[in-house]
């Protein structure tokens, strides 16, 4: 594995704000421009966001338990 450098750690930066905006625009609570960079976020519920993303990753670590044998008897 490489050591991560100053410009490495940049370039992801980028690219994760990149796919972030994405995200959102994908979501449907940002229009984003990927030209300009310009990312206009839609007014949202904060509360009713966090808890679907809570209960979605809760979902989803669940599923993966269930697949995975997590818990059960050994």
């Amino acid at each position: 594995m490489k050591p991560v450098t100053a410009g490495r750690f940049g370039r992801g930066a980028i690219y994760i704000a990149g796919l972030v905006c994405g995200g959102l625009a994908l979501a449907g609570l940002a229009d984003f421009d990927p030209q300009t960079w310009e990312l206009d976020i839609h007014p949202f519920n904060v509360k009713e966001a966090l808890l679907t993303g809570v209960t979605t990753i809760g979902n989803a670590l669940a599923a993966l338990a269930v697949i995975r044998g997590w818990g059960g008897k050994k």
